[in-house]
């Protein structure tokens, strides 16, 4: 009986709680401003930090005076530097350097282009005015700088066929002829049109031979008139004093 009374009375009682919470949930994007006291040493000990801007003009303040890029170093670009010397060695050695506004153009155009231009061993290759900086600057072709400010194709050639360039030329619109290089002059497209009707070299030479014996035999004449009217005369003169004697 006693054991019983001692269970009975040595026993704890857990009450049964359930925790539940006031007035709601707690909204965390709008979250309820805090007691007066607990916001003011809040905002006493919020940490502190001076402004970059502080103690400034606002000459300094104004970000548009300065352009940050030109701060920044260029990256050496050895790749554009070795297309700006192949460049710079087709200047020099082809006789024949035409350069074209670039109009769009299907990828089946340019390949046919290429074709056309590759059967007369001539180059058709498009370059950026970077590039051409790197290969021109500080040389006599310094001035085509000038054609670079849009898409430009550049055509080199080995011999200057004009005519043969400017046929193929009128098959591809998208092409439009600026200038060009011969002899090292830079010609204008009116100049490579007229190089264009000009015979090749031998025509020209045998033109100029035949010139030269029209010229010659038109001299011989005109020395030898008086002389051969002077014996044509003697020899009527003659004839003539001969029929009277008879």
């Amino acid at each position: 009986m006693a054991l019983f009374i001692r269970k009975a009375t040595c026993i704890p009682v857990t009450p049964l709680v359930q925790i539940k919470r006031f007035r709601g949930k707690i909204n965390i994007q709008r979250p309820k401003p805090p007691h007066f006291a607990k916001a003011k040493f809040i905002e006493l000990t919020r940490p502190w930090f001076l402004s970059k801007k502080y103690g400034k003009s606002p000459m300094e303040l104004c970000s548009n005076l300065t352009d940050p890029r030109k701060d920044k170093q260029e990256e050496r670009n050895i790749f554009q530097e070795i297309i700006a010397q192949d460049l710079h060695q087709r200047l020099k050695t082809s006789k024949l350097v035409v350069f074209c506004h670039y109009n769009p153009m299907t990828t089946d155009q340019q390949f046919s282009a290429r074709v056309s231009f590759h059967k007369l061993k001539m180059y058709f290759k498009q370059y950026g005015k970077k590039t051409l900086e790197l290969a021109v600057k500080g040389t006599p072709y310094e001035v085509l700088l000038d054609f670079y400010v849009s898409h430009n194709m550049t055509i080199f050639s080995p011999e200057p066929e004009i005519k043969k360039l400017l046929q193929v030329l009128k098959k591809f619109p998208q092409l439009i002829l600026l200038a060009g290089i011969y002899e090292n002059r830079l010609l204008s497209k009116e100049d490579l049109v007229k190089y264009s009707k000009i015979p090749n070299i031998q025509a020209a030479q045998s033109e100029l031979v035949h010139t030269l014996n029209t010229a010659g035999s038109q001299l011989v004449s005109s020395l030898n008139r008086h002389q051969t009217t002077l014996v044509s005369r003697l020899e009527q003169r003659a004839s003539q004093l001969e029929d009277n004697k008879s």
